[in-house]
């Protein structure tokens, strides 16, 4: 080894930092100081010649990968990361990579250059950890965190004045119970009032004076010589929605967004009960689709989708806000209609649906027909329960299926005379 090389190797040893050099194509190392050789487990020479993958294990490579694929690109790379010694120590590091050309801009390697940054890293921690402690996370977090003293603000964070559309300055000084809607007021006055520490839902007031669901979680704290309170809000908004969609879909049809099965039995006990106390007449109507198997088996069940989406609209808008609309299943649908003068209400209401459903739908450029059979009973007449009169509305559907389909039969109380509207020519 010549003299300068021999200085090289004992200037590369002597500096604190880690130095290495790899060459371009083959990621190999070409040269290492003694620190970055010992720091990954080898010797100046037994880390000659291995790729950079090889020299510091398979973890640190999983981590530093894209960093290297950067300075193969000839991008000068800088990062920060935690390294595990052979030894177990932990360690943080800061890593500069910086391609190495020629006089022709042609990248022949990469130099390496690490330093142990360790023990600073710790003392800022230190710091960091200290000012967390006497501030509770309040700005290391994304929710929305108040400090007051006695219900009047000392601080805020910035998640919290993104939160409510107003700065610091908008907030600071003022009563926290501003900030509240007037009928969660009672509730976060007590919460802060007794000092309790486990989570509520409340909501807070943004600038436009827009509720906005929260959930809160106070804490009581020693600061600046006096005891304070410190709130921290989470936005609820998502969940709420995420909540109320799964309630929805619980009580209410996939495909027609329509309620099912579950909604409608509860809303018409309720509608029944109801018509009991004002003595007042209550129709169901049941509704099934002439030909729609034909429908599914020759077009295809997206076809037969889009056609229950349209009927169930098309039903919708043929009663009034006050009815139900329900789908049951498959091309089973149920209606009912609220507070009816006589069956005749309902059977001209059958008359509309019939016409109304028995246009044509155009799906995939294709005209595509349905018509439906409506079999309807009358509260209190022909039932005095949901269950009995859903199941009198069906008997009722399938007799003006027999009738020829498209058309409406009541069904037959036993000593009367059922007149039918048929509209089959």
């Amino acid at each position: 080894m010549g003299s300068s090389d021999s200085l090289l190797r004992l200037i590369a040893d002597s500096v604190p930092a880690l130095i290495a050099y790899y060459e371009v194509h083959t990621l190999q190392c070409q040269f290492a100081n003694r620190r970055y050789a010992e720091y990954n487990g080898w010797t100046p020479q037994t880390i000659l010649g291995k790729t950079v993958r090889e020299a510091i294990g398979e973890a640190a490579w999983a981590m530093i990968e894209p960093h290297v694929r950067q300075v193969v690109a000839g991008k000068t790379v800088q990062y920060v990361r935690e390294q595990t010694l052979p030894d177990g120590t932990q360690r943080v590091i800061e890593v500069n990579l910086i391609p190495h050309l020629d006089d022709g801009q042609t990248q022949l390697g990469a130099f390496v250059l690490i330093s142990d940054i360790t023990t600073q890293w710790q003392a800022e921690r230190a710091i960091r950890d200290s000012e967390e402690r006497m501030r509770k996370l309040a700005e290391a977090t994304t929710e929305g965190v108040v400090f007051h003293h006695n219900g009047v603000v000392t601080d805020v964070n910035d998640a919290l004045q993104g939160l409510l559309g107003r700065t610091s300055t908008d907030i600071v000084g003022r009563n926290t119970l501003d900030f509240i809607p007037e009928r969660w007021k009672p509730t976060v006055s007590e919460y802060m009032q007794s000092g309790h520490e486990d989570p509520y839902e409340a909501a807070v007031l943004d600038t436009n004076g827009v509720e906005i669901p929260v959930e809160i979680v106070g804490k009581t704290m020693p600061f600046k010589g006096g005891t304070y309170r410190l709130a921290v809000l989470r936005d609820i908004r998502a969940r709420k929605a995420a909540q109320a969609r799964i309630e929805f879909m619980a009580l209410h049809d996939t495909l027609t967004q329509l309620p099912n099965r579950l909604y409608l039995m509860e809303r018409l006990d309720s509608i029944l009960a109801l018509a009991r106390r004002r003595r007042t007449a209550v129709a169901t109507l049941f509704i099934d689709l002439d030909n729609f198997k034909l429908v599914n088996d020759s077009l295809g069940h997206h076809a037969g989708d889009a056609l229950l989406r349209e009927v169930a609209c098309r039903l919708k808008l043929a009663v009034r806000d006050a009815d139900v609309v329900a789908r049951l299943g498959g091309d089973e649908f149920l209606i009912v209609l609220t507070d009816i003068a006589s069956p005749d209400d309902a059977g001209l209401v059958a008359v509309n649906l019939i016409e109304s459903v028995s246009v044509d739908v155009i799906i995939d450029g294709r005209a595509v027909s349905v018509s439906p059979s409506i079999g309807i009973s009358v509260f209190p007449d022909d039932g005095a329960t949901a269950d009995e009169l859903i199941r009198h509305a069906d008997t009722a559907m399938y007799r003006a299926k027999n009738c020829g389909r498209s058309n409406y039969q009541f069904f037959p109380r036993a000593g009367l005379s059922h007149g039918s509207a048929d509209l089959t020519p």
